[in-house]
């Protein structure tokens, strides 16, 4: 499995960021589903929403093209605490991970808990 970064993340990332990036997804535990959104970072934003950096994990051998995302955030007790649909435009290459960003706007965020390592992502 390789790590990709999008375009406008290559261009804006420094070096030092990407091999931390690298680094952090050689440590996280593999995945075998053929897609997976494996949180990297949650962050509460100051204006009551919410930013979900994941690597987006494509397992198939095939381009995934990812147009429109309903992105949700789960607690640990299975709540949905953010729920928002995203329009985008990225092409996950075949056994590849890329690291991506969701900022949720504060109407759709439904928890003010503050996010722990045990929230997941699930992107349908």
């Amino acid at each position: 499995m390789q790590i990709i970064f999008e375009e406008t993340w290559e261009a804006t990332l420094s070096d030092q960021q990407k091999q931390a990036f690298i680094h952090q997804y050689e440590t996280k535990r593999s995945v075998h589903e053929e897609f997976t959104a494996t949180p990297i970072l949650l962050k509460r934003k100051r204006n009551g929403g919410l930013a979900a950096t994941v690597f987006l994990q494509n397992n198939r051998d095939e381009l995934l093209s990812i147009r429109e995302a309903t992105v949700c955030v789960v607690n640990e007790q299975g709540e949905t605490a953010a729920k928002e649909t995203f329009s985008l435009s990225l092409d996950i290459p075949a056994f590849t991970a890329t690291p991506w960003s969701f900022v949720f706007l504060p109407t759709y965020v439904d928890s003010m808990e503050e996010p722990t390592d045990g929230w997941k992502v699930i992107i349908k």
